[in-house]
């Protein structure tokens, strides 16, 4: 059955989506006698007074009113005889139930009613585990400007700053945060928007590209506990965002946020925010609502930060710049801006209700993020650093069914989650002469010392000269293209990648590589291969992308920074001077008083290495897209009056095109990882150069000899051109595009989904079920479920001859034929003394790509016509229990208990890790650092355990105190192994840590007031901190131990706090406290150098983190419409929080002695005053900004 015919199978019978729905039920007695009442009318109405959904009571006077969308609704009961009765305000949880019942009393009058606020309870009977409801009212009142920072007001939860101290590496650059709860890993959160699932499958986790709109918002929940069966793919939290609808009222809501250019701090970041969003009913069709809503952020400046006010002086009479050690390039003091971040995304949604039982919906979602960040590389010039672009777009379709009787109803939904990225740097050309900056930076202009021509000078562009020197020739043309490691970009051309071997050749008169019809020849006979009566210029084979009105450079490009560091902006400039060229006094000229008395030596600074760069560009490409394609079906059906039963089924089908290089300009050496079907890299021969037994060629007699002499001579013809390009390749050489890293035409590769065309990209898939049951009475509520989770990477691993799975160690066998007998051996058949020639097995098992009987197996590596041994992944099955249960002790305090198992799949970044190149394991190893995906790797798994109590105090207060322990094992590491030559890391489970905390929180719910207070106490100690942590690192033959994680915080403290006061005067705060991050101290330890105390991992803290934010505004009402001003205060009081300490010191001002001995121009002294002057060791200063509201409804 192929994958399209098992999705539609699996849809047709059954599958699941996380629900977004509630259940109301109750008791209704007569008031008088306390007898229940039967068939009873229940109806919950929305805030227009229709009716969205209801039900009659039981003989034992009960209801059960299932499938209610989470919101806040009005509950009205009516029956003949008695006085209708509605309680208003009653709020419908995710997946809770919330209890309302009616005391009856009998009415005198016909159509008596009456009305009653109702009062959502503090404690919710029929929870099991911590759980955080964050309504709309709140997410809008409180001073956040993105729905992620809803994260960090949670206790337990640590959110590392881009650049602090332990951050995950190139997280910040790929636009990822990085959040840890509990003591879990990043990553480990199910992050959800209406029940279906937006974590990126590559990475994992989300970022500035999954960004949804405030007002798209209407609640947000929060589970960093135990969760029921029906979430999975998550081991420390679930987050669920909860998106607006429209009613029968139109709604409007605008508001736009900036600064107030009130210090040069605001006026640098430049901040702009504007939401708007607008919803109501369609005419003409009863039961259609929409709404739409957007919000456009920009900072001029990704970061600002404030400089010391030493600074180099044009003008230094008195020789200040000597004495102050500052660099000609450090020109500015005070506040510096630094990147850039821009953010849109619009949100829309379309609700039918057909009717109360038959509902659909469909949404669109799309975000655009723009990026450039900060790197301290590039603290003095950033036109070489990398820009990230993240784009995604979600269209989901959900259908819910209420059937007959209203005790079962379903939920159908199909997502299509589209998510791109692009890591690059810009084509530019800084002095507008035709040749762009990494041209003139690869290609000299003349015999200069640097090799480089100058991007900014339009008098100075690349060229040579003859041997004897009277000749100049420009150089136009990269190279021959890709295949040799080069763009073959040539002068004038569309940027791009480009093949020469697909030009046809010309007499090049003036030397500059490229042809002009005005200056070189072109002999149609001899130069016109095609016949079309013109030269044929090269292919393009790559085009460069084109976004933000610019080109984006192709890893052939790249340059490296290196060769730009501190000083050499400054030698360049000199040794580009025709003048300076080739002389050989230079350096003297220039180094004269280096280390010395430099007051009059214009480069005093040449001895300085502080990793400053120039030129140049970023350290790594990198492109992606995943599609997930999502069909989920969910049953619900109250069983009995006191048991409620939910199943179904999750399937995903990804699509996953990812494509990285580090260090391009490293060429065949550069790191590079790509997502596609397997295929042999050997060129377009499709043969392994050292296999490859050379072209075959008609030897013609040598006139000298008068017999041939075996070797291929120009002339002689090609009879067997094993690559088709026309040319004699000798044996034992790679040809064009073998090891290239791209597949090329004529490369064997294995067709994984069966079109018939190799794809870059793979397609896991992901199947999910469960059955969760819930159980209720009126003194406990109990929770248990099991769940399954599958996945199948569909891909190929190593394997052993008998077919069992080796990921760890490739096999290999000579298809050499049933005989045994490989073309290279050296066999005297008959006797003769002499070699006889090799005859292939007449059976035709020699080279046929399959293990036949008599050839060999070995994991020895360089065996003749190797092929390598492989098998087909699998699916892979986890089983996870969940139990927990709410013991109501008092009607206003619970006693709770939760357990259980959570798996999470490996990031398919760590899963297909260079598996596409293990056809070749040698190159493999000797091309990619030795590191190797895994695609037999099982789910990570967290063990959980939480109990506590949850009591109200009065009619506005509760508070709860909740203890918890997780076990965590089987998370994904890298392990070290050899075979043969080679040592390699392989992706594998084998982490393990555990966690441990007591969650308290203290809630008040007032009419004009509204506080929580969250506070965690915990430790996290594991064995390593992130999946990546362990490629790299030295092998040790002995067992890791756990210690305190670089995440880990002791104490958490959170504060919300919002109040409506009169005369239309709001304020809200926001307060946060942690404890400091760990680090491991330096030591001496008797040595003269300081090391890492490795015995002491993570022992010592930075301060403590604290942050408090404030809004403050008054609103203007007259009729439907309003209006609000006010001031959001942003790190209210100043607070420079460290994000980076020295580890000899523990400050993040004074690395200690023994480093600043190193600033000073002495023979021995490599840095400036300015290279320890780090304001990015510190987080933000206060921000202010202002901002306007309008509401219509």
């Amino acid at each position: 059955m192929n994958r399209l015919s098992s999705i539609l199978f699996l849809f047709i019978i059954v599958g699941m989506a996380f629900s977004t729905d509630g259940t109301v039920r109750g008791k209704i007695v007569d008031m008088d006698t306390n007898e229940p009442l039967v068939d009873v009318n229940v109806f919950v109405l929305n805030s227009s007074g229709d009716v969205v959904t209801g039900n009659v009571t039981d003989d034992d006077g009960d209801y059960v009113i299932l499938n209610v969308r989470v919101g806040t609704y009005d509950l009205r009961c009516e029956y003949v005889g008695y006085k209708a009765e509605t309680k208003q305000g009653i709020k419908v949880n995710l997946n809770q139930t919330t209890w309302a019942n009616f005391n009856l009393e009998v009415s005198a009058i016909e159509g008596e009613e009456v009305v009653v606020s109702g009062e959502r309870q503090l404690v919710e009977k029929g929870t099991t585990s911590k759980k955080i409801s964050i309504s709309q009212e709140a997410i809008e009142a409180l001073p956040i400007k993105d729905v992620s920072e809803l994260y960090s007001l949670q206790s337990g939860v640590v959110k590392i700053d881009p650049g602090q101290f332990g951050a995950i590496p190139d997280q910040e650059e790929k636009g990822l945060e990085e959040v840890h709860v509990r003591g879990g890993r990043t990553g480990e959160i199910a992050y959800m928007i209406d029940g279906l699932y937006i974590r990126n499958p590559i990475y994992g986790g989300i970022g500035n590209g999954t960004r949804l709109n405030l007002f798209a918002i209407q609640e947000f929940d929060w589970q960093p506990g135990g969760f029921n069966a029906e979430y999975g793919d998550a081991m420390s939290a679930v987050s669920n965002m909860h998106t607006n609808s429209g009613s029968d009222l139109f709604r409007f809501k605008f508001q736009y946020e900036s600064s107030p250019y009130s210090s040069d701090y605001d006026k640098l970041k430049g901040y702009n925010d504007y939401n708007i969003g607008f919803g109501g009913k369609i005419p003409m069709v009863e039961g259609l609502y929409y709404w739409v809503s957007g919000q456009n952020t920009n900072y001029d400046s990704y970061r600002v930060m404030e400089f010391d006010n030493l600074t180099y002086l044009e003008e230094d009479p008195e020789g200040l710049n000597v004495q102050n050690l500052v660099a000609p390039w450090d020109t500015e003091s005070g506040f510096r801006a630094f990147g850039f971040d821009k953010t849109n995304d619009v949100f829309a949604k379309v609700n039918y209700d057909f009717s109360p039982n038959l509902r659909f919906n469909v949404s669109y979602w799309e975000v655009h993020a723009h990026r450039k960040g900060f790197n301290s590389r590039y603290l003095y010039w950033d036109e070489g650093q990398n820009e990230l672009f993240r784009d995604t777009k979600r269209f989901t379709a959900e259908l819910n069914h209420t059937l007959e009787g209203g005790k079962t109803f379903y939920t159908i939904r199909v997502s299509n989650f589209v998510q791109d990225q692009f890591l690059g740097v810009r084509w530019q050309d800084s002095d507008k002469d035709g040749y762009p900056n990494w041209f003139e930076w690869r290609h000299p202009s003349g015999d200069n010392f640097y090799e480089i021509s100058d991007p900014y000078n339009e008098f100075i562009v690349p060229y040579t000269t003859s041997n004897n020197g009277d000749t100049l020739y420009y150089t136009r043309v990269d190279g021959l293209g890709p295949e040799n490691w080069t763009s073959g970009w040539y002068f004038g051309a569309t940027p791009g990648n480009y093949n020469w071997d697909s030009a046809e050749d010309f007499y090049d008169l003036n030397g500059d590589g490229i042809y002009n019809a005005s200056v070189d020849g072109f002999n149609p006979e001899i130069h016109d291969i095609d016949g079309n009566g013109v030269w044929t210029a090269p292919e393009m084979v790559e085009s460069a992308a084109y976004r933000d009105g610019s080109y984006w450079l192709l890893p052939e490009m790249y340059i490296d920074y290196t060769e730009f560091a501190d000083e050499a902006v400054y030698l360049q400039d000199l040794y580009l001077d025709p003048y300076y060229s080739g002389n050989v006094n230079i350096e003297n000229l220039l180094y004269s008083n280096a280390g010395g008395d430099a007051s009059d030596n214009p480069y005093y600074f040449l001895n300085w290495s502080e990793g400053f760069v120039f030129g140049g560009h970023d350290n790594f490409y990198s492109e992606s897209r995943a599609e997930t394609n999502e069909i989920r079906i969910d049953i619900t059906s109250q069983m009995t009056d006191k048991w409620r039963s939910r199943w179904g089924v999750d399937l995903k089908s990804h699509r996953l095109d990812f494509y990285e290089v580090k260090f391009p300009w490293l060429q065949g050496e550069a790191k590079r990882q790509r997502f596609a079907e397997q295929w042999d890299d050997y060129g377009r021969d499709g043969i392994y150069w050292l296999d490859f037994p050379g072209d075959e060629f008609e030897d013609t007699v040598d006139p000298s000899t008068g017999a041939p002499n075996g070797v291929w001579d120009v002339g002689e013809t090609i009879t067997l051109d094993y690559d088709g390009d026309g040319e004699y390749d000798a044996a034992g050489q790679p040809d064009e595009g073998e090891a290239n890293g791209v597949w090329d035409v004529g490369e064997d590769y294995d067709d994984f989904n069966g079109d018939g065309q190799w794809n870059s990209y793979v397609e896991p898939m992901e199947l999910a079920m469960y059955w969760q049951n819930t159980f209720e009475v009126p003194w406990m509520v109990i929770n248990a479920g099991v769940r399954l989770d599958a996945v199948n990477y569909n891909t190929k691993i190593w394997s052993t001859p008998d077919g069992e799975y080796s990921p760890t160690q490739p096999w290999f066998w000579s298809d050499c034929g049933s005989d045994g007998v490989c073309p290279d051996d050296q066999i005297d058949l008959d006797g003769d003394g002499q070699y006889d020639a090799h005859v292939p097995d007449e059976d035709g098992t020699e080279g046929n790509g399959e293990f036949d009987s008599g050839e060999e197996a070995s994991t020895d590596f360089g065996m003749s016509l190797s092929e390598v041994f492989f098998k087909n992944s699998e699916w892979l099955y986890k089983v996870s229990p969940r139990l927990g249960f709410s013991h109501v002790i008092t009607d206003q305090s619970t006693f709770t208990f939760n357990y259980g198992l959570y798996y999470q799949t490996p990031v398919y970044e760590n899963v297909y890790l260079n598996t596409n190149r293990q056809e070749d394991p040698e190159s493999t190893f000797e091309e990619t650092e030795g590191e190797i995906g895994n695609a037999t790797m099982t789910a990570s798994r967290t063990q959980s355990y939480e109990f506590g109590f949850n009591v109200q105090v009065g009619d506005n207060w509760a508070y709860s105190i909740m203890g918890w322990v997780k076990d965590m094992d089987q998370m994904v590491t890298a392990k070290t192994y050899r075979s043969g030559i080679y040592e390699y890391q392989v992706s594998s489970n084998g982490d393990y840590g555990s966690a441990k905390g007591i969650d308290l929180t203290l809630e008040n719910r007032g009419k004009s007031v509204n506080t929580m207070i969250q506070y965690t106490y915990s430790k996290a100690q594991a064995n390593g901190a992130y999946d990546a942590a362990a490629f790299g690192n030295v092998w040790v033959d002995a067992p890791s131990l756990e210690y305190t994680m670089p995440f880990d915080r002791t104490h958490d403290l959170t504060l919300t706090f919002y109040t409506f006061l009169p005369f239309g005067i709001n304020a809200s705060v926001t307060g946060f406290y942690q404890s400091g991050f760990p680090y491991t101290p330096y030591i001496f330890d008797g040595s003269d150098k300081p090391r890492e105390d490795l015995l002491n991992p993570y022992s010592e803290r930075s301060r403590a983190y604290q942050a408090w934010n404030m809004s403050f505004s008054k609103d203007f009402r007259y009729n439907d419409y309003g209006v609000s001003m006010g001031l959001n205060i942003y790190n209210l009081f100043d607070a420079r929080n460290e994000l980076y300490v020295y580890p000899l010191t523990g400050s993040p001002t004074d690395p200690g002695a023994y480093y600043q001995d190193d600033v000073g121009l002495g023979a021995e002294q490599t840095l400036s005053s300015a290279y320890y002057d780090r304001p990015w060791n510190f987080s933000s200063p206060r921000e202010i900004n202002f901002f306007m509201r309008i509401d219509f409804r």
